[in-house]
């Protein structure tokens, strides 16, 4: 497992997808070290093996470094830094002197989930003299921002040659090692994260119990349950929270990755995901109407559980990758206004990273705040967030929190 600094910490719960290098202790000294951060999704066609380019290139006087994975065919996304730290520069001369490097993993809450070893790369001069000649420092990422673009770009179209990239084949491995981790609940139950674990619907659930617990001193509850039939009782939703002020509800939609024969393409992933939401947004009313009629509700354990029925309740479809969405449109104003008047609850549709920026936002304005609460901080945020979404058209928005100081 690798422990992230203080800087890295805050930039991997800060920004969705990332690398970076660092050089850290290992079994023999100093190792080059491979961060990344991206979604479980993209994790999933990492550790199965997806093809992966790391390339090397001058920008604007310093090094601009960049993971293209290819997670759709022959199409792939990029994960880019610049570097900023001199551990980061001795990382990469270290690799491009041919000493072996090690990579670590991070899924959307900066938890590190898999790693893996590589062998050494032959010497690089061609690396050796890019790092030598980079700067160091803070990025004024609006200075770099053009050039980077067009670099970015060009890496993207390319087939493994480019003038303006080195680039270094590293994907196909299948042997990454798993880091399994536990949380334990404010009602004492161990949450387990493991990015291999086949019920990949529970991994998803998981992630979003580690985000969401903290926000009420009684917790999330997972996988609630109703009464069905005699003696038996059905699951109410896969995610409820509940204080005074009211109920959220959280029915998480994920993609079928490890038991596929094959990695899935980008379209086929679309028009899974589409399938997915519209059964989820179904669920989410039954379970509000079900509130409302005033059914017991239990934990898994059969304890009776206090919910707020009377209030405006949150309902959240939690999806891996809000870029997933084919019609965004579909989820526009006519479908919120129609959830609404049928519900009298709050629509909205997150992917994890999404779901992380509104508890941090919801967390940041509580520290701010002399009575505030996490669980209204995050009730108050959900009520703007579907308001910015109703006068955006669509519930596939990303939204910001930054605070003005006056």
């Amino acid at each position: 497992m690798h422990i992230l600094s203080g800087p890295n910490r805050d930039e991997f719960l800060a920004v969705p997808q990332l690398i970076r290098f660092d050089y850290s202790a290992g079994r023999d000294g100093q190792e080059p070290t491979l961060l990344i951060k991206g979604s479980t999704l993209l994790i999933k066609y990492i550790v199965l093996g997806a093809r992966m380019q790391l390339a090397f290139a001058s920008c604007e006087g310093r090094l601009l470094y960049a993971l293209r994975v290819f997670d759709d065919e022959n199409d792939g996304g990029i994960l880019w830094s610049v570097a900023e730290r001199q551990e980061e520069l001795d990382a990469i001369r270290g690799l491009a002197q041919a000493q072996p490097m090690v990579a670590f993993l991070f899924n959307e809450i900066a938890v590190n989930v898999a790693w893996n070893d590589y062998p050494p790369i032959e010497t690089a001069e061609r690396l050796i003299n890019l790092s030598q000649g980079s700067s160091l420092g803070d990025v004024d990422h609006r200075a770099v921002k053009g050039k980077a673009a067009k670099l970015l770009d060009k890496l993207g179209s390319s087939d493994g040659a480019n003038v303006d990239w080195m680039i270094l084949e590293i994907g196909g491995k299948n042997d990454w090692k798993p880091i399994r981790n536990h949380f334990i609940t404010a009602a004492a139950n161990s949450s387990l994260i493991d990015v291999f674990d086949q019920d990949e619907g529970n991994q998803q659930e998981q992630i979003g119990i580690w985000l969401t617990d903290s926000l009420h001193p009684s917790g999330a509850y997972h996988s609630p349950q109703r009464p069905y039939k005699k003696n038996e009782t059905r699951e109410l939703t896969d995610i409820l929270l509940s204080y005074d002020y009211g109920a959220t509800l959280v029915e998480s939609k994920t993609l079928s990755i490890l038991a596929r024969e094959r990695l899935p393409s980008r379209p086929k992933l679309q028009r899974d995901v589409s399938s997915h939401i519209d059964k989820a947004f179904k669920q989410l009313r039954g379970g509000i109407r079900k509130l409302k009629e005033g059914e017991e509700i239990t934990d898994r354990d059969g304890k009776v559980l206090s919910i707020t029925r009377d209030k405006p309740a949150h309902a959240i479809v939690l999806i891996p990758d809000l870029d997933l969405i084919e019609d965004p449109q579909k989820y526009g104003l006519e479908f919120i206004k129609s959830f609404m008047a049928e519900t009298g609850g709050f629509p909205h549709l997150l992917d994890i990273s999404e779901l992380l920026r509104v508890v941090q936002a919801a967390e940041m304005m509580a520290a701010r705040g002399e009575t505030t609460t996490p669980m209204m901080a995050f009730d108050y945020y959900l009520i703007e967030r579907a308001k910015k979404a109703a006068n955006a058209g669509t519930l596939c928005i990303e939204v910001l929190l930054r605070f003005v100081e006056e």
